[in-house]
């Protein structure tokens, strides 16, 4: 399956800040969720198709390497695409850069999760969509 790469272009602001006057470490996080949340939601999977269906996004791990800092009102671009999906498990990229320099790779294991059935499923061919994958 081939994956297409999905940006998301921020500016730092305020909020994202701690008292080093750099973005704090569990703000990569909520920052990188965001992303997530607007691949799906742009590709027809959003808050409502979770609802209606029980199935959506977990996440099972995450490797987070900071490699650059990045500071207040700040332009980054947040690059997310999907490596593989085998089975229920899919390994998810996301990279932050600034300028073209790569500040921050995020690493995902990821899988949908039944909210009815309460376990991992198969991902489905929307799912697929979703993410990214060329079904």
């Amino acid at each position: 399956m081939i994956s297409t790469v999905f940006s998301y272009p921020l500016i730092i602001k305020e909020t994202h800040l701690d008292t080093f006057g750099h973005v704090n470490n569990a703000t990569y996080l909520t920052l990188l969720e965001e992303a997530r949340w607007e691949l799906i939601t742009h590709n027809g999977y959003g808050i409502k198709k979770i609802q209606e269906t029980g199935l959506g996004p977990t996440i099972l791990e995450i490797k987070l390497t900071f490699l650059k800092e990045l500071r207040l009102r700040e332009k980054v671009n947040i690059e997310t695409q999907m490596i593989s999906y085998e089975g229920k498990i899919g390994k998810l990229v996301q990279k932050i850069t600034r300028d073209g320099e790569v500040c921050c790779i995020a690493e995902f294991v990821i899988a949908l999760f039944s909210t009815r059935e309460r376990k991992l499923v198969l991902p489905t061919p929307e799912w697929l969509v979703a993410v990214g994958m060329q079904v």
